[in-house]
C-alpha cells in the first residue's frame, strides 16, 4: 500500500483501500471506499520517479496567487521546486472543478488532500470501470457520432481557455454516458501559453486520426481544428459552434504527361519486349551480337565509313575538302639563315605624308583618310653584321688610375 494512502487512512479521509486500478506514467489510481461511496484515488508520483519530466512547455503561463511563492518558483530554489511540484499535482484538480458543468464530460472531483486526488469512478455500460478508447473497437456507423461528441467537448474546453495538451485515445474513457476525458495535470492555458495553437492542433489531430481509423471518410475533418482555433482567436467561438463542412475532394487527374512514365519493374529493371529481348534506356530494342537496328523502310543498316577522304595526291583532305597546304618557310638570306623580316621593299602609298604631326586636313575641311594598319618597315635585306669588338683602353695602374699620374682623365668641354 502506498504511504500516502496510509496517511489518508490515518487521518480518516478514506475508510478502506480496495486495490489498485491502473498505473500510469504520472500517477497510480486505486479504488478506495469513502463512507458509502467507492471513488478513485489518484496518487501522483514524484518528479524523480515519473517518466513525464519535460513539463516546462506545459507550465508556461501558470501563476499562483501568492507572489512570494511565484518568485520562489521563478528562482528555482529548493522551496521553489517543491512549490512547483505541488502546483503541478494540483493543476488537475483545478481544471476538473472548472470544467464540471461546462459541457465537458470529466470525472467529478471529490477532494484533493496531501497530493492525492479523490474523484468519482467512471463506469462503463457493464457497470465495471470504463475501459480506454484505445481498447475499444468502434463500429463504422458509430464513428461519426463519437467524433461529433469529442469535437463538441474540445470546443467547450477551449471556451474555458483550457487545452488538454496530451489528448489521445489513451486519455479518453468509453463510459456509459459517452466519451469521458481524463488526465489533466499537463493542462495548458490557451491565453498565456505561446505554443497553445500547436498543442490544440496536435490534440485535435490525434482524435481525428483515431476516429478515421474506423471510418476513413472522416479524415477530411482535419481542417476543423484550424477553423475552431481561428474562431477562438477572432472571439467568435461559442459552445454551440459548428465547424464549416469540409471542402469536396478534388477530381483525380490522369498521369502527368510532362513527367516521364516509369516503366521499370519492381527490381528497377525494365520489362522485356514481346520477343523476350531486354530494353535499352531510351526504349529502343537492344540488338543481339552488336548488330544495328534496321531502318524505317526495312532496308538493312548501312555501315558508316569512318576513313577521311583522300585528295588527288593520295593524302587525306582537310575538313573543308581541300588538300592540306605545305607549311611555308621563312625567306633565307645570302648566308642561308632565315631573315628576320620580309626583304621586299614596302609599297608606296598615294596618301600624303603627315610628317608625324597628326591627321591632315583636306581642302574641303575634312580629315584625311588614315591607314588601316601600321606603316611598312624598311629593312636592309642584308643579314645583320656582328658588332665590332670594343677597343682596348689605357692600362690602369695598381691604384686603379687610368693615367700615369694616378688621376682620372678629364673630359673636354664641348663648345657650342
Amino acid at each position: 500500500m502506498d504511504e500516502k494512502l496510509e496517511l489518508l487512512l490515518a487521518d480518516g479521509v478514506i475508510d478502506e483501500v480496495l486495490g489498485r486500478l491502473k498505473s500510469g506514467k504520472e500517477a497510480n489510481i486505486s479504488l478506495v471506499r469513502r463512507g458509502d461511496m467507492i471513488v478513485a484515488a489518484k496518487v501522483y508520483k514524484d518528479r524523480s520517479t515519473r517518466s513525464f519530466k519535460n513539463n516546462a512547455e506545459y507550465k508556461e503561463g501558470r501563476k499562483v496567487r501568492n507572489s512570494r511563492t511565484q518568485r520562489a518558483m521563478d528562482g528555482g530554489g529548493k522551496f521553489g521546486r517543491d512549490a512547483a511540484e505541488q502546483e503541478w499535482k494540483s493543476a488537475e484538480s483545478d481544471a476538473l472543478y472548472k470544467l464540471v458543468g461546462s459541457g465537458v464530460r470529466v470525472p467529478e472531483p471529490v477532494l484533493f488532500y496531501e497530493g492525492v486526488l479523490l474523484m468519482d469512478l467512471v463506469l462503463g455500460a457493464d457497470g465495471h470501470p470504463a475501459p480506454r478508447m484505445i481498447d475499444v473497437a468502434l463500429d463504422k456507423d458509430a464513428a461519426l457520432g463519437v467524433y461529433a461528441d469529442l469535437c463538441s467537448q474540445i470546443i467547450a474546453m477551449l471556451c474555458c481557455d483550457l487545452i488538454h495538451g496530451d489528448l489521445s485515445p489513451y486519455n479518453i474513457l468509453a463510459s456509459a454516458e459517452g466519451p469521458t476525458i481524463i488526465d489533466f495535470p499537463q493542462v495548458i492555458s490557451a491565453v498565456h501559453n505561446t505554443r497553445a495553437e500547436f498543442f490544440f492542433l496536435r490534440d485535435f489531430d490525434n482524435v481525428v486520426r483515431f476516429i478515421s481509423g474506423f471510418d476513413p471518410a472522416l479524415a477530411v475533418h482535419t481542417a476543423d481544428g484550424r477553423a475552431i482555433w481561428r474562431a477562438y482567436v477572432n472571439r467568435d467561438l461559442t459552445p454551440q459552434f459548428i465547424p464549416p463542412p469540409p471542402p469536396p475532394p478534388r477530381p483525380t487527374r490522369g498521369p502527368d504527361r510532362r513527367s516521364r512514365p516509369d516503366d521499370r519493374g519492381r527490381n528497377g529493371q525494365r520489362p522485356p519486349q514481346r520477343d523476350g529481348r531486354p530494353q535499352q534506356r531510351d526504349g529502343r530494342p537492344q540488338q543481339r551480337d552488336g548488330q544495328r537496328p534496321p531502318q524505317r523502310d526495312g532496308r538493312p543498316p548501312q555501315q558508316r565509313d569512318l576513313r577521311p577522304p583522300l585528295g588527288a595526291d593520295g593524302r587525306p583532305l582537310a575538313h573543308d575538302g581541300r588538300a592540306p597546304q605545305p607549311n611555308p618557310r621563312p625567306p633565307l638570306g645570302a648566308d642561308g639563315r632565315p631573315l628576320a623580316h620580309d626583304p621586299r621593299p614596302p609599297q608606296r602609298s598615294d596618301r600624303p605624308s603627315t610628317g608625324g604631326r597628326g591627321p591632315q586636313r583636306r581642302n574641303d575641311g575634312g580629315p584625311s583618310p588614315q591607314r588601316s594598319g601600321p606603316p611598312p618597315l624598311r629593312m636592309d635585306p642584308r643579314p645583320p653584321s656582328r658588332p665590332a669588338p670594343p677597343r682596348p683602353g689605357p692600362a690602369r695602374s695598381a691604384e686603379g688610375a687610368s693615367s700615369p699620374s694616378g688621376g682620372h682623365r678629364r673630359r673636354p668641354k664641348r663648345r657650342w
